[in-house]
């Protein structure tokens, strides 16, 4: 037997969803005035990092949970928490529901700006199981953790969500293994949760799940397990969540139709508990002791609860644990004032029983302590855990291994263009100072050479023009001097030179003096290069006969080759015989250069 309108809030969403009014179409109307809430706030003034809200809607209360780090870095610590009780004409089907989810976010992060917000489904929505897998590549590891899980339980990856989380490496018989938890989502419940915050004019950051929302607490060392494995019993009020960890992460995650509600029905039927089903949580507080009246009717149901929790721990420790007995039963819920309950409890699994209180005991710097009613702990918690949450290591079904992947790619792309750019920089760099260089060096050239000009520097005019043709004039003058002194003794030295032994030079006459127009006009018209010098040469050669015009072309030629003679003209040639030697008697002119 369930009370329809107690029902868990997701699952009054879906129900939305799936036949009511769509969220889309939910009205934006403010709610005038928020039901009396019950909250704690320690915020003392300190500066606060890395906020984080975590909402939980359970049966008939909003609770909400802040929390951050007093020293960036640090641990997280509750910041505050509050239950909003829904308005007695409101609930999760209402029209103005979101209205009222809008007015509970806005009141309780009235002094916070732009904190992430958190959700969570119901662990009915999850399929879980923690999966050993061979040692394969990270690339492969999503695709085999999904054909693990879908041998393991029957998954709809349509209407399902999939995602792992990588937990450690293991070395069994000397291999390496990978250990995985591997877990499905309901869509159709994250998109409710997405989309009714979105309604209420807030976007999530992320929409994990309760088992991990619980997670959380215990990685946090709220409380400290000390490694050990552990069972965490949420007994709501149409049911019960069994979350079985170790140190390696979930191992099981159980959602069974057994709640507070199961434990009162007998006495509510009969008649001898009067009250309505909201009361639940006041009437199992008052069943202080095992022989109280009325708890005879419920401890059968109690016996059945914690059967299937004792299974269920039991199964931990068959399956994943090599036998280790599970070192504590921690309970939170609507049973947790009932005193009857929990000493029944302890009975059935002796000396392993305690409620679940996380920072209770160790509130941290703020000094927050939790709520101490049954009813507001059962929401409190999960949005404590909820509040946990961080997008590096929390499962979040809105960021799923697929958009790591993306983003790890886009990482890698962004990198490669930085990369890129910076290489391009550091060659642009290096071209603008060898061009740097370059025209340093060519500026220091252009400053050597005005320099050096600056030493030449002058005014060229007229009378220096003319000074200057003056100064040449002299100057070849003085050459022209120079070689009319010395040419004779350079004609003769040169003659000499080229003569052979069996050549005798007669006479020798040299015109060393220029031979120019008579007319002053052609005078100064004749260019030096056209004014010539002559030399006439007698000789004698004294050779064999057939020898004597060869000797006689071999001096010519000698002269010819001379840079002082040129233009060679051999005239009156003639053959003598005198005694018994054969001479040839010539006459030759030329040009002196």
């Amino acid at each position: 037997m369930t009370d329809s309108s107690d029902l868990s809030s997701t699952e009054k969403l879906l129900d939305s969803i799936r036949g009511g009014t769509p969220p889309q179409a939910f009205s934006r109307e403010p709610v005038s005035s928020l039901p009396e809430s019950k909250g704690c706030s320690s915020l003392k003034g300190n500066t606060l990092n890395n906020l984080c809200a975590g909402a939980y809607l359970g049966g008939d209360s909003l609770s909400l949970v802040l929390a951050g780090e007093t020293k960036r870095g640090g641990a997280k610590e509750v910041v505050k928490w509050q239950v909003f009780p829904y308005p007695e004409t409101t609930d999760i089907k209402s029209e103005r529901f979101p209205a009222f989810l809008r007015s509970a976010l806005a009141s309780f992060l009235a002094d916070c700006k732009n904190v992430p917000i958190w959700a969570a489904i119901e662990t009915k929505d999850v399929k879980l199981r923690q999966l050993t897998l061979p040692n394969i590549p990270d690339a492969r590891l999503a695709n085999a953790a999904m054909w693990a899980l879908k041998k393991e339980i029957d998954i709809d990856l349509v209407n399902e969500i999939f995602d792992y989380e990588f937990i450690s490496d293991v070395h069994g018989s000397g291999v390496k293994k990978k250990t995985v938890v591997a877990f499905s989502g309901d869509r159709a419940a994250v998109k409710g949760l997405k989309t009714l915050f979105k309604s209420a004019g807030y976007s999530l950051a992320g929409i994990t799940a309760t088992p991990f929302a619980i997670q959380n607490c215990i990685l946090a060392g709220q409380p400290d397990t000390g490694g050990q494995p552990v069972v965490i019993v949420n007994i709501r009020r149409h049911r019960s969540e069994i979350f079985c960890m170790s140190e390696q992460g979930i191992l099981v995650a159980r959602s069974i139709k057994t709640g507070s509600y199961s434990l009162v029905e007998p006495s509510m039927e009969s008649g001898m508990v009067d009250g309505k089903i909201t009361d639940i949580p006041w009437i199992l507080a008052a069943r202080g002791r095992l022989d109280d009246p009325g708890f005879e009717e419920m401890e059968a149901a109690a016996r059945r609860l914690l059967g299937k929790i004792q299974r269920t721990g039991e199964y931990c420790s068959n399956m994943f644990l090599e036998n280790e007995p599970v070192a504590k039963y921690y309970f939170f819920g609507e049973t947790d004032d009932s005193r009857a309950f929990i000493s029944f409890s302890e009975e059935m699994i002796p000396g392993r029983v305690t409620l679940f209180s996380p920072f209770q005991n160790d509130p941290g710097a703020m000094g927050l302590a939790m709520p101490t009613s049954a009813a507001d702990r059962n929401g409190v918690i999960p949005a404590l855990g909820i509040a946990l949450s961080d997008k590096a290591m929390t499962p979040n079904f809105l960021y799923t291994y697929k958009e790591k992947a993306l983003d790890a790619k886009a990482q890698k792309i962004n990198m490669g263009i930085i990369a890129a750019g910076i290489a391009g920089l550091l060659i642009c760099a290096g071209v603008w100072f060898w061009f740097d260089r370059m025209e340093n060096q060519e500026v220091a050239k252009r400053t050597s050479v005005e320099t050096q000009l600056a030493k030449y520097d002058f005014q060229i005019t007229k009378d220096v023009m003319n000074k200057k043709n003056d100064q040449a004039r002299k100057k070849i003058e003085m050459i022209r001097q120079y070689v009319n002194d010395y040419a004779s003794l350079s004609v003769i030295s040169e003659v000499c030179a080229l003569t052979p032994e069996n050549i005798d030079i007669l006479t020798l006459k040299a015109e060393l003096a220029e031979s120019v127009d008579n007319d002053p006009k052609a005078k100064n018209k004749k260019k030096l290069e056209d004014r010539v010098r002559h030399m006439r040469l007698q000789g004698l050669v004294s050779a064999e006969f057939t020898a004597l015009e060869s000797t006689l072309t071999g001096y010519v030629m000698a002269l010819d080759g001379s840079p002082l003679f040129g233009n060679i003209d051999v005239e009156n040639k003639k053959i003598e015989q005198k005694k018994d030697l054969n001479t040839l008697n010539f006459t030759v002119d030329m040009e002196i250069f």
